[in-house]
């Protein structure tokens, strides 16, 4: 199998925002898995509803600065009409919105060594500007190059894990689109977002050289 790391930095901030939440707008601590093949996906130059790359690769996600999270009042304008057909006059209400300031991310990506040399040449040379978050907030990113990855079990990961262990933030975020003729729905992991470096139990990993990863 072969394997693949690069770099997320936002700059200033960003909001990985929850779409079940309606008088807050609340930020995942992470990017979800949906948004992070949505950025690969945009670097292929897919259509927007193309889902193969969810069947190319498996994801791990590592934190790399203490996870901030701060508090706006934001003034949200909404689209009043049935669906189909909207006004023009567009109603605002106040509501606190939270924000990540200046995240920072390790990205491990798996999959047959064709499809990561393809994301590979494609995140090094993005078919359309990439961002994550909202539309206008950019991302920096490092890519590495891709690396030869076996499976073993450690007592120690680094990265973001399935299910609920001590010391980390516990959340259920979007892991995958399901489509269903016309319609698509979310699948959602529950995983473990380590508060310090690492979580010591027992796990498959992936070993990236010198960083021992779950993959999801």
């Amino acid at each position: 199998m072969m394997g693949l790391k690069f770099r997320i930095e936002i700059p200033y901030f960003t909001t990985f925002r929850k779409p079940t939440n309606t008088s807050l707008i609340g930020s995942y601590s992470i990017p979800p898995f949906t948004t992070i093949r949505g950025l690969i996906s945009n670097a292929l130059g897919l259509k927007r509803d193309d889902l193969r790359v969810q069947d190319w690769i498996k994801i791990g996600i590592k934190p790399l600065n203490p996870i901030n999270v701060s508090t706006e009042m934001a003034k949200i304008l909404k689209l009043k009409g049935n669906g189909k057909k909207y006004q023009k006059t567009f109603p605002s209400s106040p509501m606190f919105k939270e924000f990540l300031v200046k995240p920072f991310y390790d990205i491990y990506i798996a999959g047959e060594p064709e499809k990561i040399q393809e994301i590979y040449f494609a995140l090094k040379n993005p078919q359309r500007p990439l961002y994550i978050g909202a539309s206008d907030e950019l991302v920096d990113l490092t890519v590495y190059e891709p690396i030869e990855i076996q499976s073993k079990v450690s007592n120690t990961v680094i990265s973001v894990v399935e299910g609920i262990h001590e010391e980390c933030i516990i959340e259920k975020i979007p892991y995958k689109f399901i489509k269903d003729g016309k319609n698509f729905y979310l699948d959602y992991k529950l995983v473990s977002i380590p508060k310090t470096n690492k979580i010591s139990e027992n796990f498959e990993i992936f070993d990236y050289e010198v960083d021992k990863v779950s993959l999801l």
